[in-house]
């Protein structure tokens, strides 16, 4: 009878602890689908005309902008612009039309420099954009688009 006392105390406690592990593995799923959720309503897309963007030859500067296209705000001093696989030497950003935060639905103005560009009117250059949310639920998630755009000097 002692035997089976102590076995059916042992057994309950071992069950207790594996219980309470399952539960934790469960919130952990759980809190990962959340931020996959997440990080798809995470989004960024070039706007404006692809086939006529503003390039200032004598000033060697870019402007591009991109639309937040997700449903949540991004940030506006963490992002990346490649132009042809190289970064500018210096860009300077403008939320369009707010001024400050980049809400779904608001334009990111980049203005880019490189006093190495020697582009031409009409030529198609490569741009790839990568950004990052602010944090939801805890996570900064990553926006990144890309597209070949015409060149129309100013």
């Amino acid at each position: 009878m002692i035997m089976l006392i102590t076995a059916l105390l042992i057994s309950g406690g071992a069950s207790a602890v594996l219980i309470s592990e399952w539960s934790n593995a469960v919130r952990v799923v759980q809190t990962n689908e959340r931020a996959s959720a997440d990080r798809d309503d995470v989004s960024v897309a070039l706007a404006g005309d692809p086939a006529m963007v503003a390039y200032n030859n004598s000033a060697n500067t870019i402007t591009l902008y991109f639309l937040n296209t997700g449903a949540y705000d991004l940030d506006t001093t963490t992002y990346e612009v490649l132009v042809n696989g190289d970064a500018p030497t210096s860009s300077s950003e403008s939320v369009l039309p707010s001024g400050t935060e980049w809400n779904p639905g608001d334009l990111l103005q980049v203005v880019l420099t490189n006093g190495s560009w020697t582009f031409l009117d009409g030529e198609d250059i490569s741009v790839y954009f990568v950004g990052l949310s602010e944090r939801v639920a805890g996570y900064t998630h990553s926006a990144s688009t890309s597209a070949e755009v015409r060149l129309n000097v100013v």
